[in-house]
């Protein structure tokens, strides 16, 4: 099930990546406001080439400027033209990056919504190694597995059944990778084998092997995790989450004749989606006040040598503090010391826990953060 910790790690990647996109687009607009510069190759006029690398160099400082000063700050005797390349170009950008903020914020949502698919996905994964590990018997060989009770009791869930169908989630693509596991890791298994061995197996036992293949293989065995990894960036994220629904899934079948309870997303998805959709919001759109906060109590640091990850924390540790009243300030922090830990450098997490003691202490002063109610420990 989905925390809130879960939620800020998915908030923080997607604002990185929207960094890495912003830049990349600034790029391409400074080249192309120099590129409106370049010698026109089919004018048959004379060009004054001179001029026009003059007006290049002039073109790019301008537009570096504009960009971080705005186009009042322009000088002066600049010509029409460069103030026009270097606005049209400026607009350009600025309406790229709204589109990718946007953009960005849609697949936030999908991506993190779509857990839920990934959870149904894995759930069907034992009943696709189950048929493949039967058609791979010779017909007068016997099997625990194929009659296993805890598979049996998830393929009769009707309500597992029309969430697969609704939600189109197959396995059929992946034949080729499911009969290698089947093949070179669940069949050499010791503990398979065993189990294998076993005359009449009980119902426990159906339900510790079903558990051992989640654990053991299917969620830690390099080659299976290498595959979930290449085809989810977010599997090293999103695999705990996964793995404890699942496991509570079969351990919901506490007896032979029970369907399996299938586990929801989170406890109050609605919340969750507020919450995840706010911190990205607040984050992005006040990056450059919260920039200045760090940087106005941050005087013995060079804000623009910290790293950016750094960056985007503290920023979103702002937004969370001044914007999300009910959550303890303490709460807030140590999430932040914690994602410090776990996606920045070592020094981090000095730095970051006491530059937002500092921080919370000075906005409580100003007013800016103002906290009501008993808090919310969201995080259980």
């Amino acid at each position: 099930m989905l925390n809130r910790r879960t939620l800020r790690i998915k908030v923080m990647q997607t604002i990185f990546a929207l960094h890495t996109a912003r830049e990349a687009e600034y790029n391409i607009a400074l080249a192309k406001v120099k590129d409106k510069f370049l010698p026109d190759l089919n004018s048959m006029e004379e060009q004054d080439k001179e001029q026009l690398s003059k007006d290049r160099k002039t073109a790019e400082a301008c537009f570096k400027n504009a960009f971080h000063n705005g186009m009042d700050n322009l000088d002066p005797d600049v010509t029409p033209e460069v103030v026009v390349a270097v606005s049209n170009c400026l607009t350009e950008y600025e309406n790229q990056v709204t589109d990718i903020k946007r953009s960005y914020k849609k697949r936030l949502i999908s991506e993190t919504k779509g857990i839920f698919d990934q959870y149904l996905l894995l759930l069907a994964l034992i009943s696709e190694i189950k048929r493949i590990f039967e058609s791979s018997l010779k017909s007068d060989k016997k099997s625990n597995f194929i009659s296993n009770k805890i598979v049996e009791g998830l393929n009769n869930s009707s309500e597992f059944e029309k969430l697969i169908i609704k939600k189109n989630l197959t396995w059929q693509n992946e034949q080729s990778n499911i009969r290698t596991w089947v093949k070179e890791i669940i069949k050499k298994d010791e503990s398979f084998l065993k189990y294998e061995s076993l005359t009449g197996p009980t119902f426990e036992q159906d339900l510790n092997i079903i558990l051992y293949i989640y654990k053991s293989l299917v969620f830690k065995n390099e080659t299976i995790k290498a595959y979930f990894e290449s085809s989810d960036l977010g599997w090293s994220e999103n695999s705990s989450v996964l793995k404890s629904m699942v496991l509570k899934t079969f351990k919901s079948m506490e007896e032979e004749e029970n369907e399996p309870v299938l586990m929801e997303l989170s406890k109050n998805w609605a919340d969750d989606l507020l919450f995840l959709e706010n911190i990205f919001d607040f984050s992005v759109n006040n990056e450059e006040e919260y920039k200045e906060i760090v940087a106005e109590k941050s005087k013995n640091w060079e804000i623009d040598r910290v790293a950016l990850t750094d960056k985007i924390i503290l920023e979103m540790a702002l937004a969370e503090m001044i914007n999300f009243n009910s959550i303890p300030i303490k709460v807030t922090i140590n999430e932040y010391i914690e994602l410090s830990k776990l996606y920045s450098t070592p020094k981090s997490k000095q730095f970051i826990n006491g530059l937002l003691d500092v921080l919370s202490e000075e906005l409580k002063k100003e007013g800016k953060i103002k906290k009501s109610g008993r808090g919310l420990l969201d995080n259980k």
